[in-house]
């Protein structure tokens, strides 16, 4: 069977506990063949992907079925037409490769929880505008910590995520690549020999459970 091939495009948020790969390995412990990478850099936004060459070269080489767009976290609230600008670039880039653009929608930071709104209307917006998918990950992030307040998705600096922040965002991502439940997969991911998450079975299922009810209710 042929790989699923996606290059993730974003910045800290989508390469914080090398998430693409934790995706992968999701895929890899449901028997799938899920190839991926990304172009990233701290605090970068989609405006800086639509000018940097090594994005659109990774666009245009990479043979993907999938690129995901991830723009700055304060982005789509501080300066959401130009969010919508260059998404639209970037989209029509990959429209021309034969590929679908999946859009990474962030999360709240911790210390300013009804971020989420804005974030996800702007997302959920700009995925109608272009017809693209939108992987619900701030909504995910809401529903696991008003489901379970004790639960660690944020490190210290409220922004960033730990090991089971980033898990719940693969999670998502699993969901809807595969549109398919990541339930009962690996909660333990080790990449280039080091183990990025170690969850044991309940806490994995919950946050696939998660990952799964918000894909399903978005």
């Amino acid at each position: 069977m042929n790989p699923l091939k996606v290059l993730f495009m974003g910045n800290s948020y989508t390469f914080c506990n090398k998430m693409p790969w934790i995706v992968s390995k999701l895929a890899e412990s449901a028997q799938r063949n899920l190839v991926v990478d990304m172009v990233t850099q701290g605090g970068v936004s989609l405006e800086w992907h639509a000018h940097n060459q090594e994005t659109l070269d990774a666009i245009e080489k990479g043979d993907w079925n999938i690129v995901v767009l991830q723009d700055f976290s304060l982005g789509p609230i501080e300066n959401r037409e130009k969010m919508f600008q260059f998404g639209m670039e970037l989209n029509q880039r990959i429209q021309k490769i034969g590929a679908e653009t999946v859009l990474y929608m962030t999360w709240a930071r911790q210390n300013i929880p009804e971020m989420i709104d804005d974030l996800a209307d702007a997302y959920i917006s700009l995925g109608k505008s272009i017809n693209a998918k939108v992987a619900p990950v701030g909504i995910a992030w809401k529903n696991a910590i008003e489901t379970n307040p004790d639960l660690i998705l944020y490190t210290h600096d409220k922004s960033h995520p730990t090991p089971s922040g980033s898990y719940l965002s693969a999670s998502v991502f699993y969901s809807i690549f595969y549109n398919s439940s990541p339930e009962g997969l690996t909660g333990k991911i080790v990449v280039d020999d080091e183990n990025i998450v170690d969850l044991n079975d309940e806490d994995a299922l919950f946050l696939q459970k998660i990952a799964w009810r918000t894909f399903n209710n978005l």
